[in-house]
């Protein structure tokens, strides 16, 4: 019964996605089979191409996504690597179809088409695309940080950007999705001051006031606002008295620009208070810089 339900659902976008307007692209390719997606997966990603918003910036990213520099994954044994990866139970918020993704992050597709999807965002931001925008929120970062964390990193572009440039430091890359690890052990592997760890960002499972710097990047646009306070509470935990947070974002109205990529919570992503947001956590003297416009980066402290 659920796989009849499953085909519904995919028949459902597919009548909608594979039209002439939409120029054949067809998001329910990327269901994978390893957690397969619920049918109403399909039926969000469905209601989201068929809004009647403008889906150019979508469809423009879908298209520079094939132009960009990827790394080669197909030496990945998918079925071992994810059994390296024990079961864990993983919450509502989280099992979202994000970018009209079936499965969202939990998916092979999500993992593989990261890199360049993130480049094609970027392309028009800065020279180096996403990975420029990596470089100029490091900056950010003390120089005299020993241990950093980048919550929610993915892949590990974001550490290992950090990792490079500063090399005596240590940097952990804790995401919950094994694919994005596995994918993270392709894209940035390899490198001794970063590492890459599954976990959540609202629970670390690291000892409180370990860390010097944590990172949040591009991650809260895609929590609801009772993951993000629980993520700056957990922030506020693993920091030493004095650490620093360094939180990056989209602007707020950006998501809803970006019609055909389903963003679940981008509603209240609308009425996101970046330094309210902080200062109610408990942080203290926050700054906010325009470091790679229209990307914002606002940094904060544990007080001492």
């Amino acid at each position: 019964m659920a796989e009849n339900e499953n085909q519904k659902g995919a028949d459902r976008a597919n009548r909608i996605i594979e039209s002439p307007k939409r120029r054949g692209f067809d998001m329910s390719q990327l269901a994978g089979d390893r957690f397969p997606p619920p049918a109403w997966h399909f039926d969000k990603i469905a209601e989201e191409m068929a809004c009647p918003e403008p889906k150019d910036r979508m469809m423009g990213v879908v298209k520079r996504m094939g132009s960009q520099t990827v790394p080669d994954f197909s030496g990945i044994d998918w079925d071992t690597a994810l059994a390296s990866y024990g079961d864990i139970e993983y919450p509502t918020y989280y099992q979202q179809p994000f970018h009209s993704v079936p499965g969202g992050y939990l998916s092979e597709a999500a993992a593989v088409g990261d890199r360049g999807a993130m480049e094609a965002i970027y392309e028009e931001w800065h020279p180096r695309r996403s990975l420029g925008l990596r470089e100029e929120i490091t900056k950010l970062i003390p120089t005299d940080a020993r241990t950093i964390i980048d919550l929610g990193g993915g892949t590990g572009d974001m550490g290992s950007t950090v990792a490079a440039a500063l090399p005596e430091a240590d940097v952990l890359t804790l995401d919950a999705s094994p694919f994005m690890l596995i994918a993270g052990e392709v894209q940035n592997g390899g490198i001794d001051n970063h590492r890459l760890q599954q976990g959540f960002a609202e629970a670390t499972g690291l000892a409180e006031g370990s860390v010097d710097v944590a990172l949040i990047t591009l991650v809260f646009h895609e929590c609801p606002n009772t993951i993000k306070r629980s993520i700056l509470d957990e922030v506020l935990r693993v920091l030493r008295p004095g650490g620093t947070l360094v939180l990056s974002d989209t602007p707020t109205d950006d998501l809803h620009g970006f019609r055909g990529f389903y963003e679940p919570y981008k509603k209240e992503w609308l009425h996101f208070d970046a330094e309210a947001t902080l200062a109610e956590a408990g942080f203290k003297g926050m700054e906010r810089f325009e470091v790679a416009p229209p990307l914002w980066s606002v940094t904060a402290r544990r007080p001492e």
